[in-house]
């Protein structure tokens, strides 16, 4: 009985390779992975209009402000390893700059986070709890 099982299992793998050959030579390559290009819309052009009229509108930073900095002026805004440390003490523009903004953030919300949790008994770990 074990040759009869294997004859059968082995004609339904071929015709299951008969049909995936079939359907592989039928279908037309390009469009089985690949989505036909549309056309330009009329919504691109309003979007790029829309797009150049915010980038236009958006002025540079360094254009609207006349901020003076504690520093600005002075001879250690010009010594270059330096100024990259302390330039919004410098040139204020830089606070707005994520790069600088973000560690001074840091630094004031820890110690204002710190100062509190010192202050108030109630934000102390329950020592029984260890």
């Amino acid at each position: 009985m074990a040759p009869r099982s294997s004859l059968v299992l082995r004609t339904a793998l071929l015709a299951l390779a008969a049909v995936a050959v079939g359907q592989w030579a039928l279908a037309p390559a390009a469009e089985s992975f690949i989505s036909p290009r549309a056309g330009p819309k009329a919504s691109d052009a309003a979007s790029a209009a829309a797009t150049l009229a915010a980038l236009t509108a958006a002025l540079p930073a360094q254009a609207s402000y006349n901020w003076v900095g504690p520093l600005t002026g002075s001879e250690i805004c010009n010594t270059k390893p330096i100024v990259w440390l302390i330039y919004p003490l410098c040139d204020p523009v830089f606070l707005v700059s994520p790069i600088y903004l973000f560690p001074i953030t840091l630094i004031v919300f820890g110690s204002l986070i710190t100062v509190l949790n010192l202050l108030i008994p109630a934000t102390q770990p329950d020592e029984d709890l260890r």
